[in-house]
């Protein structure tokens, strides 16, 4: 038997009438691929949980949890039960978009990447996270939405972050399991994602962003036992990370531009101006040799100001998602 690649893994908590979606969605993307499909449900308090909606997917190995082991143990334990290598952890809220797999993998071609993730939509189609911002005090920001509402092309680009929801996340299962996995420490949940982040960059990994494919998070807010939750977390990680902290930014003004906190940790920064009034076929030319050179140098910044083109959209399709950060200039 064939050892599948990628082995998707996903945690549900209660009865999560969002997985179904999910999972149809999941099965139209990659019915294709030699895939494993890995959901851990776990009770909630009054004992129900998802296995009759998992029980609706054959091709779905289910791992029962008789107990409610965390966002962080429930991973751990479905993460020791595929033997594959590279693992998709996905929320059970998500719904997969054709093609998202592909530019992940691609992504972790590079061996220093560690974790690949995507920008996350609202049903609507708005940006409802393309990676975060983590501040100094510990709180972060999501870039988009409700977090950080940044310009569209200051953010839809491919580049590293901080780090990423890992409502839908792509990392080698050795990476995985050599970083010790999830913290189980933040059970029940909340910010095991931003720890593993911290933890991979400390060990010389980087979190990409992949802007080629977004998904659609379909997720509600927080309920106010949650927030409480997501609190008593954040004091975990503080305490945690205290010296990975002092490097992070301090939070924005409100008037503040974007660059200070996204480009905190750089190891370059370049400006191409495409003068006005080029012909079209020597600005294609400039922005080209920006763009190749934002993929040369994916832990850079290349940003390229130019005039309005008929071609600008065309342009950011082909080389945003290679590093390249393209502003027009009214």
């Amino acid at each position: 038997m064939t050892i599948p690649r990628v082995a998707c893994v996903t945690v549900t908590y209660g009865p999560t009438p969002t997985l179904a979606p999910m999972l149809e969605s999941l099965h139209r993307t990659v019915a294709d691929r030699n895939v494993d499909v890995v959901v851990a449900s776990q009770p909630d308090a009054a004992g129900e949980s998802a296995a009759d909606v998992v029980a609706r997917f054959p091709w779905v190995h289910h791992v029962v949890l008789h107990e409610n082991k965390g966002f962080a143990g429930a991973n751990n334990l479905a993460v020791s039960e595929v033997d594959c290598t590279l693992v998709a952890f996905l929320n059970p809220d998500l719904i997969l978009t054709e093609g998202w797999l592909d530019p992940l993998e691609e992504a972790l071609g590079d061996p220093t990447v560690t974790i690949a993730a995507p920008p996350l939509l609202t049903p609507g189609g708005e940006i409802d996270e393309a990676g975060q911002i983590m501040y100094s005090d510990g709180g972060s920001e999501p870039w988009g939405g409700s977090g950080f509402a940044a310009p569209y092309d200051r953010i839809m680009f491919s580049r590293d972050v901080d780090y990423a929801s890992a409502a839908c996340w792509l990392v080698r299962r050795d990476d995985f399991l050599g970083l010790g996995g999830f913290c189980t420490e933040y059970h029940p949940a909340y910010f095991e994602d931003v720890d593993f982040a911290f933890r991979a960059r400390r060990s010389g990994g980087r979190t990409r962003l992949v802007t080629k494919r977004p998904v659609v998070h379909d997720h509600a807010l927080p309920k106010p036992d949650r927030v409480g939750i997501a609190m008593s977390s954040r004091e975990i990680f503080r305490h945690r990370q205290a010296d990975e902290l002092r490097s992070q930014p301090d939070r924005r003004s409100e008037d503040e531009g974007v660059e200070r906190v996204r480009d905190h940790f750089c190891s370059d920064r370049r400006l191409e101006v495409v003068p006005r009034g080029i012909g079209v076929a020597e600005a294609e030319r400039r922005v080209a040799e920006a763009g190749r050179w934002a993929f040369e140098h994916p832990t850079a910044r290349m940003t390229v100001h130019c005039d309005v083109y008929p071609m600008v959209e065309a342009w950011r399709r082909q080389w945003c998602p290679s590093g390249l950060e393209l502003l027009v200039e009214p």
